[in-house]
Order: structure tokens, then sequence, then C-alpha cells
């Protein structure tokens, strides 16, 4: 064991290493000549069966001829031709033949003979042949070749294993020599580290060694770092601690600190101005004999905090209106708070107790408070408070379900009178005029003060509209009366707008928004009075505007397509045209009608936005019909007022027929309503001839139900009328309507004009129509309007119904 020890390192690894590769390889080698053994017997005895196989049939046959000679010669071959067979003998009876190969020359070591397991053996065959036995065949089996073969792969294995065994002790003889040197610069670089800690080490080797070398890099770094940082930490604990001393003694607000028990251990100088003590006579002192507090109104003692903290009490928190009696007697408003010293395992061995003369601080809070509520000026509130003073009458109106009156009130000529006599004037006037409002509301209500010479109101608890009204009144009666400046007595009035909650049900913002719109009408109805907010009216426009705006969306974002009804010669039978209706295709709603949409567009710029969607739209549509070969079709555009009448209408129409050149211009029409043209007839005639100069038709639409005289029909060079489905629906029924739609056609023939009846829907308003020399309609009895993708089909399976013929 001694010995070993004395052992280096290397060879103490190595040795061990080598002898169990040696056992590995010696037991390896042992495994081969097992399975070599194996196998080689099973050959052998494979072969001898083969042989005996080979051998029966011909001793059979000569034993039956009794041609002997021939099974000896075959014996003697067999054993001649196998070198693996030693003897091969038959025996039949007392007579027997025999064959034995030579004695081969011994080529293996005799110890290997007994290590490789093969000797000698033979096997026993019955010769038989027809059911009749001819004795038996006896084979002997020669070893020597198996035991060969085995001993020439042995040794070959032998050479392998020593070769890869030899390169393995080179390769670990290597691998540990150069492991250890880096080990042992390692343990070098260690006892240099403990002298010069900036002592750093490159090991090369195996990974491991490299890791184990990148970690003591890693860990001198840090230990290196660890060491700057608790220099640097030294001398900032010092500097820190010179600069805490240097702060309390300059700080602005009484600090005392104290032991654990609660005596007094520091003061700065401004606690001892607050108490009166001087630190000399307070140390060691008990803090409540130095820090005397009682509360302002009852003058009742008060704990210090520290104090509470020794004692366990929980509540610790900043109490106001707390008074410190100095040591003279003087008293201090002050706001004190007091926290633990603690150190680093939370052990309490200490306090600091804050305090700051708040006497000063409390007065201009207060005052900037009531600045920030109220109006310099009139002394009455502003906006801010307003705004809560006007919530808490919205829920007091809510739990007591009466009314509350908000109202905006604007003195009238007040500017001119502010700017002839001067603002010093004005403002008197402000005065004075706020003063008679307070005399003339309630206890309860409130007047503030917007700016400049708005003044709001706030009247709760209302039983009545009356009640309002008389209130309002009695106040506009009070500003109307002369008012006595210093350089001439002024006159002026108000202008009140105001609404009631809950019967105007908005929030603070908007009853104030509903006043002002009231006020800005009273005004315009001739000032000095009271108008109250239309709520009903404002929602209406708001509704509007929201509507509004959903359809500018969807017009933006491709909601609205057009439909198409056909029109229909019913004299021939055919298809003429189509008339194009815009639908919305709503994403929640599905198709809406016009009705849900025109309302609110036909007198503002989404008309002329729904216009060019329109010409666009339809262009389209017929460039993509004519392609597939309808080209007899034409396609009629409801242009809106709005439109119709605006300057950009021909440059919109224009740009539209532009961008499809290869559309005739007779393939688009234009369906202007009645109303549109007579009401700036001179106008809508220019522009119905620019458009016929770009070849463009146009039909008035819904005649009959406008107020169009025969001079009117004259002057506008329409191409086309269209009859009115109102008159279309009862021609039957109602004279009246029969007589305005004869009127109408007989026009049309008078003018030249072609006409269409619309709303058609009876075999027997077509009938007389066609009577009445009519024989252009369209309606549901016809079709409905169709997306664009169903009108070709509908075109082809279209037929006339044979009523109507």
């Amino acid at each position: 064991m001694n010995s070993w020890r004395r052992l280096s390192l290397f060879w103490r690894l190595f040795l061990p290493i080598a002898v169990v590769v040696f056992c590995a390889g010696n037991l390896r080698i042992w495994t081969f000549i097992n399975e070599e053994r194996i196998n080689q017997i099973s050959t052998l005895e494979h072969s001898l069966e083969v042989a005996a196989a080979t051998l029966q049939p011909i001793i059979a046959r000569g034993a039956i001829t009794g041609d002997y000679a021939t099974v000896q010669a075959q014996l003697e071959r067999e054993v001649r031709l196998r070198p693996y067979l030693a003897r091969a003998e038959w025996r039949l009876g007392d007579g027997r033949l025999k064959a034995e190969s030579k004695p081969a020359k011994q080529t293996v070591p005799a110890w290997f003979e007994r290590l490789s397991g093969i000797q000698s053996f033979e096997i026993t065959n019955r010769v038989e042949l027809g059911g009749v036995d001819y004795g038996q065949l006896i084979l002997s089996c020669n070893p020597q070749q198996a035991q060969s073969l085995i001993w020439e792969r042995v040794v070959a294995r032998i050479v392998s294993l020593g070769v890869i065994i030899s390169a393995l002790f080179l390769m670990l003889a290597l691998t540990l020599r150069t492991s250890l040197k880096a080990l042992t610069r390692l343990v070098t670089a260690y006892q240099q580290f403990l002298q010069d800690h900036g002592t750093r080490v490159v090991v090369g080797g195996a990974r491991e060694i490299q890791q184990l070398g990148n970690a003591f890099n890693t860990m001198a770094d840090e230990v290196e770092a660890t060491l700057k940082a608790l220099a640097e930490a030294q001398a900032s604990v010092e500097k820190e601690a010179e600069l805490n001393h240097v702060t309390l003694m300059s700080i602005g607000e009484g600090v005392i600190t104290t032991d654990a028990s609660g005596l007094v251990s520091q003061m700065n100088p401004v606690a001892e101005q607050l108490t009166g003590w001087p630190l000399e006579e307070a140390t060691q002192k008990p803090l409540a004999e130095v820090f005397h507090i009682v509360r302002e109104t009852s003058r009742e003692v008060v704990i210090n905090p520290i104090s509470q903290k020794l004692t366990g009490e929980k509540s610790t928190k900043k109490e106001s209106g707390i008074l410190l009696i100095s040591r003279d007697g003087r008293e201090t408003q002050i706001e004190d708070s007091a926290a633990p010293i603690r150190s680093e395992d939370g052990k309490v061995f200490g306090y600091v107790l804050v305090f700051s003369d708040v006497g000063e601080k409390k007065a201009l809070q207060k005052k900037i408070g009531w600045q920030a509520t109220h109006d310099a000026l009139t002394q009455l509130p502003n906006r801010s408070l307003l705004a809560d003073r006007l919530a808490q009458a919205v829920a007091r109106s809510d739990r007591s379900n009466q009314l509350m009156a908000v109202g905006l009130l604007d003195l009238d000529e007040f500017k001119p009178v502010n700017d002839r006599l001067g603002h010093a004037s004005g403002d008197q006037l402000l005065k004075l005029a706020a003063g008679r409002m307070h005399e003339a509301l309630r206890s309860t209500d409130t007047l503030a003060r917007l700016g400049g010479d708005e003044f709001v109101l706030v009247l709760s608890d209302l039983t009545s509209l009356d009640e309002a009204e008389t209130i309002f009144q009695r106040l506009l009666n009070h500003l109307a009366e002369p008012y006595p400046l210093d350089e001439e007595v002024a006159r002026v009035t108000a202008s009140l707008g105001f609404t009631l909650y809950p019967l105007d049900q908005a929030d603070p913002d908007t009853l104030l928004r509903h006043a002002d719109e009231a006020m800005y009408a009273a005004k315009h109805a001739g000032r000095n009075r009271y108008h109250l907010f239309d709520a009903q009216h404002d929602q209406k426009l708001q509704t509007r505007r929201e509507r509004t705006g959903e359809i500018r969306e969807a017009l933006n974002s491709g909601q609205f397509e057009l439909f198409y009804q056909p029109k229909v010669d019913m004299r021939e039978g055919r298809v003429t045209g189509y008339e194009a209706l815009a639908r919305w295709r709503h994403p929640e709603h599905g198709i809406l009608s016009p009705a849900e949409f025109l309302p609110y567009m036909e007198d503002n710029e989404l008309a002329g936005e729904l216009g060019r969607f329109a010409l666009k739209a339809a262009l389209s549509q017929i460039a993509e019909w004519r392609e597939a070969g309808y080209t007899d079709w034409s396609v009629a555009v409801n242009i809106a007022p709005y439109h119709f009448t605006s300057v950009d209408f021909l440059e919109d129409l224009t740009n539209a027929t532009e961008q499809f050149p290869e559309i005739p211009p007779e393939c688009l029409e234009l369906e202007i309503v009645e109303s549109t043209a007579i009401a700036d007839l001179q106008h809508a005639a220019n522009v119905i001839t620019a458009c016929h100069d770009l070849g463009i038709r146009l039909a008035l639409d819904d005649f009959g139900v406008g107020y169009a005289s025969l001079s009117y029909l004259k002057c506008l060079p329409v191409d086309m009328l269209k009859i009115d489905q109102s008159f279309v629906r009862d021609v039957l029924l109602d004279k009246g309507d029969l007589a305005v739609v004869e009127a109408v056609i007989t026009l049309s023939n008078l003018f030249g004009r072609e006409v269409v009846a619309e709303g058609v829907e009876q075999a027997e308003q077509y009938l007389l129509l066609l009577k009445l020399g009519c024989h252009m309609a369209q309606g549901y009895g016809i079709a409905r309007p169709m997306p664009a993708n169903l009108v070709a089909d509908w075109a082809a399976n279209w037929q006339l119904d044979p009523d109507w013929q």
C-alpha cells in the first residue's frame, strides 16, 4: 500500500486502466474461441451428415448388385475429397469395407488443441433401401482442419486487439499527462492567487480541465471584484455617514433619533428650535418629555409615534390638527412620522422621528383650495366647483324624483359697456350682477361664473316647470334694472337658456351644452328672455348625426352596392334596360332599402359620394354586360338633388365616363326628380344640355307628384318622363289617378318625350296603360330589384306573361 501511494498520480491512474483493458481483451478472446468452437463443431457435424447422405444410396445399390469394389472406391473417394473425413467404414454382418485418410502434420500448438475443445468423433447411420437393412455406415471426423482454422482466426484477432490496445494505451497516457500538467498549473495558480489576486491561468487539455480552468478564472474575477466592491463600499459608507450628518444638521424639518428604549440620542437644529430643548440637555431623556404634543381642538395629550411603536399600538397613521408645545410654552402646528432603525438581521436598535411646522402650509393650502374652486372677482364657485355641485344635484334629483334646472346666462351688451367704460367698470358691473342674481335665487340654488359675462345656475328640488320659469323671470327682472357705476348708470339685460333634468336625460357636461344651446336660442329670439332646451329635437339631431356617420363609414368600406330593376317594352316583349337602385348591405342587418339611408344623405355631401359611387358602379356593370353580349341594355342612375345642383356634378360625370371610353354614351341614363329641376330651372336646363353634349339621356323621375307646369316641361329638355308609382298603383280604382296618368302620357306625346310607368304589378294596369299610349313599364309585376349577378339568368328566362298580351 505504501509503494502504491509513492507512485505518481499518472501511474495510479494508468495502471488500473491498463489492467482493466487487458482483462477485457482476454475475455473477448476467450469468448471468440468459444463462438468459433461451436461454429466449427456444427460445421463438422453437418459435413458428416452430407457425406452420409451421399454414400448411403451408393452402398445400398452395391449391396444389391454385389458390386463391392464400387462401394470401396466410393468410400476412398469420399475420404480423399473431404479433408475433414478421417475414416469411412461400412459394416454388413461380419463383413466390412473401410477407407482412412493419411495422418496430417500437426499445425497448431498442443496446448491450443486442448484449449479449442474440438476432438475427433464419429457418427453411425443405418443403410436402408426399400425397407431392407444393408448394414451400418460409420463416419469419423478429422478435427485438425477446424483447429487450424480457429488458430488462424484467434491469432489475427489477438494481433488486431493488440494494435488497438496499444493505441488506446498511448492516447490514454498522452491525455492523462496533458490533464495532469494542466492540474499542476491550476494548483500553482491557486498558490500564487493567495498573494496576488490578479493571477489567472491559461489551461489546455481536455474539455473538463478547460472548464475547471475557466471556473478558477471566473472565481478569481469574482473574488477580486468582491474585494474591490468591499473597499468601495467602505469608502462609500464613510462618505455617506458624513453626508447623513451634514444632511441631518441642515434639513429643514425637525429630526429626533432615539435608542431602542425611546431615549433621545440625536437632534438636529430645527428640532432644537421647535422643541426648545438643546441637544446636550435632551440626550438620554424620554422622548415624551422633549416632544410634547396635544390635539389642537381638545388639548388632549397625544402619544407620539415612537411611543406608540414601543407600546405595541397598531395605529401609527398621521394625525391632523396636532400642536407641539415647546419647552417655553410656544405652540406649533406640526405633522410627524416615525420609523424604526433596523440592523441587517432585522433587529430594531433605534427610531427616527421627523416633524415639521405646517402652520403656514395649512393656511396656504386653505387659501389655494378656495381660489381653485372660486372666481376671484365675484367670489362665486368656478367651473371646478360647479362640476361637483352639478353632479351632486343630479344625484339628489335621482333620489328625490324631483326636477332640476341647469341654466346658462349671458349678459346682453356687456362688451360695449366694458369697452366704453373700461375693465374696472366692467368688473364692478359683474359684481353687481352677481349680487342681484344671489338675491333672486333660493339659498339651495347654485350660482357659478364660467368666465367673462357667462354664469351657470343650478336649481334643485323643483316641482314643476312653472316654478323654474318663475325664478328665472324674477332673476331677469332684477338684472334688467339700472346699474350705478362710477362714471355713469349702465343698463344691461340677460339671455338665459336652461334645460330640465331628468326630462333631459343627459350627463352634467351635456346638460351644460344643452343650456348653452338654449341660451343662444334666447339671444336669437330677441334677448332679455329665457328659453327651454328641446330635448326631443336634439335627440333627433343626434340620431341624424350618428346615422350620417354610419353611412359615411359604410360608403368608405364598400358596403353599398347597386340592385337592378328591369325596364321592358311590354308591346314588343323585350328588356330595354335597368334602373340602378342603391342598397346597403349592412354587416348586421342585411340588405337595407333606400328608406334607411337616403333621408340622411339627400341634403349633404353624402349625396355626392353616393352619386359618384353609383355612376362608376353602373358603368362598370354595363361594360361587363357588353362583354357578355348584352349590347342593347341601358342603365339609369338616380342623381340626388344635392349632387345634381352642385358645381362638381358635371366634373364627376365626365370623370366617370372617361374611365370607360369603350361604353357608348347612350347606354347610360340619368334620372332626376321633378323638384330638383324646377328649384333652379335655368341651372337644371344648362346641366341637362351639358349631359346631352356628352351623349347621355335624362329622365324626369316621379313626374306628377311635384309642381311642374307646362312652361317648366317646355323649358326642360329631358328625354323621358316617369309616371310615379303612386298614380299607377290605383289607376284602376281612382279616377283622379287615372286622369293624372292620362295627362302625363298626353303631355309626353305632345312634347315628344318617352314615357315610362313605374309600379306596374297587374295585367289590367298594363293593358290600360297600353291603351292610353304607354308601352314602357317597370314594377314588381315584371321583376323586383335584384343583384347584378342574377340579372343575366333572369333575362334569359323571362317571358312576357300571356295575360299581359
